[in-house]
């Protein structure tokens, strides 16, 4: 049975307005309205040619199937949390959402070449300092969502390696503080897009998962990570069962998960990035 709280959470007024948790209430300019750290949506023409340019590079290089479009609602606040193998994740995600994505990303991506951070900086994300809490993530992304927008997280938190690791605690605050549902992606085959043949490339959109309510504040940290546990559970069920992590059937490919689930940015040299 999930753990269900006291929420801080968006709490639904009138016309399907979203009110954000009063310690992270945008501040406003003029006193009448509320002022956003980032309004959503944004750079909507420079998103739609970028887009329009990604997927064709993506087609180029890959033999692109995406599946499960009908599992994003056609609006209001959602979460989109992806499996992250591969710097070319995110603008996968970017491409076959059929709306528009706000991401949260590495303020720095050691295991991303230079040359494919571009699509990301010119996009523009949600900078997310690794190895610490970041308050100006949260407010950037729950202020997305309190507008309705689209919010997109690769919950493990970085792509050290190509099998499912845990969750961050990340994925689920935001979630159980916004009350957004959140779809969980499945990502099978970026990790083999770049060089050689043109190669299969499937990202799958699973049905939403209703955001945590947390009543047991003692339990709450467990909660989250219930969650987050099981955000990931259904992303495993899009990949191969090699990569599912701790859910995959084969005890060595469980016992390998284990060997790479440390947090990598924990270390001092690794924290903030």
């Amino acid at each position: 049975m999930t753990l269900v709280s006291e929420r801080h959470s968006f709490k639904s007024g009138a016309e399907g307005a979203y009110v954000l948790p009063c310690e992270l209430l945008p501040v406003s300019v003029t006193g009448m309205s509320k002022h956003y750290p980032i309004q959503y949506p944004r750079r909507t023409i420079s998103r739609g040619v970028l887009r329009q340019l990604t997927g064709r590079l993506i087609h180029l290089i890959a033999d692109l199937q995406i599946c499960g479009l009908e599992h994003v609602p056609a609006s209001g606040p959602i979460i989109l949390a992806a499996n992250h193998f591969n710097f070319v994740d995110p603008p996968l995600v970017l491409y076959a959402s059929p709306r528009m994505v706000e991401f949260i990303g590495g303020a720095n991506r050691p295991n991303s070449p230079t040359w494919a951070q571009m699509i990301p900086q010119a996009w523009g994300f949600i900078r997310a300092y690794r190895g610490g809490f970041s308050r100006s993530t949260f407010r950037e992304s729950l202020g997305v969502l309190a507008q309705g927008g689209v919010l997109g997280i690769f919950p493990e938190g970085g792509s050290w390696a190509t099998l499912l690791r845990p969750a961050r605690p990340g994925l689920a605050y935001i979630a159980e503080q916004s009350g957004a549902p959140v779809v969980p992606i499945s990502i099978t085959g970026a990790e083999n897009v770049i060089g050689g043949p043109r190669r299969p490339l499937r990202i799958e959109f699973h049905p939403p998962l209703t955001a945590p309510v947390i009543m047991d504040k003692s339990g709450r940290r467990e909660a989250l990570d219930a969650f987050g546990d099981e955000v990931m559970s259904v992303i495993a069920q899009g990949l191969p069962d090699a990569q599912r992590g701790k859910f995959s059937s084969d005890p060595g490919a469980r016992q390998a998960a284990l060997a790479v689930s440390d947090f990598p940015f924990l270390s001092d040299d690794m924290r903030g990035g």
